[in-house]
């Protein structure tokens, strides 16, 4: 530490005491790439002002630590959950700790430059073939060029979009927007949507599954139940694995579950 920052720290210990003292080292050792320090000074001004009006954004960079730097998701939700639960009516800070908690873990990314191909899973790509790639991101909202074979055959390219925002991943069309993915992950969260006519109902069915693809063995994984009022004694399933996303879809009915589509390939790289 520099004399000049020992010296402002002394300083603010003399006028305000060590709580702040902690803060300011918090972000001085944050600014120094020292992040396991950073969450130590963080968290001990935490443990004795929670409710400080700087404590939303110490949680917050407590959390992004966590996520981005250690990859735990556990305590990094600690923070969001508390930033979102102490300060509902500090709305910058609420909306991050919202986004936040979408992305770790981040059962569906959108970091531009990623891909995926899917496949049919009865002929493994020889029937049918699903290319994504993210094409622009912002963290919140992102863009997935589409295309699907039929073969070799191109038959359809599109561009769909995804929004990460109020608890929930929505899929983004010129008719609104439908969640696919609701915060909290717990099993048996449910919730319903509208499509056209049709009313879907969403179900987590399993919190923490192990699925395997043609992509390889995921585990951890969402398994969510979607249940369209317009098929009747059938729905489908999707696996949402942390940090690639959907991994496969399966169609279910009394007792029966088909598989259906499955990840052949993906960028593999695990942006946080």
């Amino acid at each position: 530490m520099t004399p000049l920052r020992f010296a402002v720290l002394a300083a603010c210990v003399l006028l305000s005491g060590c709580d702040t003292y902690h803060f300011l080292s918090g972000t001085i050792q944050e600014d120094a790439r020292r992040p396991v320090q950073a969450v130590k000074q963080y968290e001990k001004f935490l443990a004795s002002r929670p409710t400080d009006p700087r404590a939303c954004e110490v949680r917050l960079r407590a959390a992004e630590l966590y996520r981005t730097v250690f990859g735990r998701c556990d305590e990094a939700r600690a923070h969001y959950e508390a930033a979102a639960r102490d300060f509902p009516k500090a709305s910058a800070c609420l909306e991050r700790a919202k986004t936040g908690l979408l992305r770790c873990p981040d059962y569906f990314p959108t970091d531009t430059g990623r891909t995926w191909v899917y496949v049919d899973s009865a002929s493994r790509g020889k029937a049918m073939r699903l290319e994504w790639e993210a094409r622009a991101s912002s963290g919140t909202v992102g863009s997935i060029s589409s295309a699907l074979y039929a073969g070799d055959k191109r038959i359809q390219v599109k561009t769909e979009y995804y929004q990460k925002a109020d608890w929930a991943v929505w899929r983004v069309d010129k008719d609104g927007r439908e969640a696919i993915i609701r915060y909290p992950y717990n099993e048996a969260m449910a919730w319903s949507a509208r499509r056209g006519k049709s009313k879907v109902e969403y179900l987590v069915v399993s919190a923490s599954t192990t699925v395997t693809a043609a992509a390889g063995t995921f585990a951890g994984c969402l398994k969510i139940r979607e249940k369209d009022s317009a098929f009747k004694g059938s729905w489908r399933y999707d696996y949402y694995c942390p940090g690639v996303g959907r991994v496969k879809t399966t169609i279910g009915g009394p007792g029966f579950e088909n598989p259906n589509t499955e990840l052949s390939r993906y960028d593999g790289d695990l942006v946080k």
